[in-house]
């Protein structure tokens, strides 16, 4: 369930807005013309430099024994504890003791007090490094589980070492960088109201078929799926509530063209239901992963369907309500520490997702310690008049930093609530900017209120759910 960074626009939230709104006027291939552009810019800043030398690296880590990859994670810990509290104002203010060598490092950290996103948003450029010229650094966002945006700074060195990553686990799913993808996220590429295909737009740079994501319904899924039999994907790299309706469909019409080697799915809790389906329709497996914006873990799913922490990564915590770590087949909050961001390294931070460890090794050979599960959160889906189904509505949340906490609240088909607890420096401005990007996802015949709340509530269990719809209840966690 990776939840991939997006990099900061420029400009103001009304500069935005007109430029979204521009871009929806333009014919289809001007679009594409656009998105193969910026497309273009992305790809270098995760695949150029000092990506190909990160990503033989690892496929390297791959041949080596859990022990070696362990005495490496202990020293790259130890390097990253000493170097934080010299170089970054925040852990010079606050940090626990220091490692004497790689052999206590990870007992030394356990010492650390935990990092909330709350510590990180009030800390803010404090959490970066002395150590890098600011007109280097890049500001990407993410939404996290609370509907409270988060900025991480990073540079173009990290953000290539992260997708060596994501590169890794799509080989040994057996893709190449230069197969075609498919893509669902949660960029508006097509006008919310737009009621004829196409849906999606190609990014030539990438070879990439950008399918979106808020115009799925049952009138439209034939649409979709001829357009993925026409383009011929490689890989399909979708959320589940994305790719879902979309298997459904192929699996009621007997099958289909579309072939893929494999579906990479991200940034949804993946059913056991959900995923027996998508293999069925698509003749291939399911590769499911988890990530984040901040770069401190990275959990990648192996051919026997296991997950695996990649220790090269990071550091993985699981702990339990008294902050001790949990035993195997226990469940336990994910607590993180990154090695790929030195820009803004977070160390101990909580994710906000719990994990149960696995009960013993894995047959697939992987040296990196498995995972049963990951049950992270369980977000519904709106559910449009027309009968879209509108997954995934963080990144609404992305484009604005003056709350503390939110949630989308669907009563009726036609109506949906914005519940804010806001934060100091909130604007009449602010909240436009918000209620326009979930109108881009949801299209006009919604109306959407806004209501400012001291709370947002919670489950029994204390989480945050940034949807809650009676029209588009979440499937159970596998």
């Amino acid at each position: 369930m990776l939840k991939k960074p997006l990099l900061s626009q420029s400009g103001t939230p009304k500069d935005t807005m007109r430029l979204i709104s521009l871009y929806h006027r333009l014919p289809t291939f001007i679009q594409e013309a656009a998105l193969s552009a910026y497309g273009a810019k992305l790809r270098w800043h995760r695949y150029g430099g000092t990506h190909q030398r990160v990503l033989s690296q690892l496929e390297a880590n791959l041949s080596r024994t859990t022990a070696e990859l362990n005495v490496s994670q202990a020293e790259s810990l130890r390097e990253l504890l000493t170097t934080a509290v010299q170089q970054v104002p925040l852990y010079r203010e606050w940090a626990g003791p220091l490692p004497r060598s790689a052999d206590d490092a990870l007992e030394i950290l356990k010492a650390w007090p935990l990092l909330s996103k709350a510590d990180v948003q009030q800390a803010g450029k404090r959490c970066i490094s002395d150590s890098f010229a600011s007109n280097s650094l890049l500001e990407i966002h993410t939404g996290g589980t609370t509907g409270r945006a988060l900025a991480i700074w990073t540079n173009a060195e990290s953000l290539q070492r992260n997708y060596a990553f994501f590169e890794r686990m799509k080989r040994q799913a057996g893709v190449r960088q230069a197969d075609r993808v498919a893509t669902f996220a949660g960029r508006v590429i097509v006008a919310p109201d737009q009621r004829r295909p196409p849906f999606w737009r190609r990014n030539y740079a990438a070879n990439q078929l950008l399918m979106s994501s808020y115009h799925l319904s049952p009138d439209t899924l034939d649409a979709y799926i001829d357009a993925l039999e026409r383009f011929g994907p490689a890989m399909i790299d979708s959320y589940p509530s994305s790719v879902e309706p979309i298997a459904r469909r192929i699996v009621q019409r007997g099958g289909s063209r579309v072939s893929p080697k494999a579906v990479v799915t991200s940034s949804e809790t993946l059913s056991a239901e959900v995923r027996v389906i998508i293999e069925q329709a698509f003749g291939c497996r399911v590769f499911d992963h988890y990530g984040s914006a901040e770069m401190v873990a990275f959990i990648t799913q192996c051919r026997s369907g296991q997950y695996h922490v990649n220790t090269d990564y990071g550091v993985l915590e699981l702990l339990d309500e008294n902050g001790c770590e949990v035993g195997p087949g226990e469940e336990g909050e994910i607590v993180a520490t990154g090695f790929i961001n030195p820009v803004m390294p977070l160390i101990r931070y909580r994710m906000g997702d719990l994990a149960v460890r696995a009960a013993g090794p894995c047959d697939c050979g992987s040296p990196f310690p498995g995972l049963q599960a990951i049950t992270g959160r369980m977000d519904d889906v709106i559910v449009t008049p027309d009968g879209r189904r509108i997954g995934r509505i963080d990144p609404i949340f992305k484009a604005v930093d003056t709350l503390h906490e939110a949630r989308v609240v669907q009563v009726a088909l036609d109506r949906i609530i914005v519940e804010a607890v806001l934060s100091p420096g909130f604007t009449a401005q602010d909240q436009t900017t918000l209620l326009h990007e979930l109108q881009l996802r949801v299209g006009d015949a919604v109306r959407i209120e806004f209501q400012q709340v001291d709370r947002v509530p919670r489950t029994k269990g204390g989480k945050l759910r940034l949807v809650e719809s009676p029209f588009g209840k979440s499937p159970p966690a596998a």
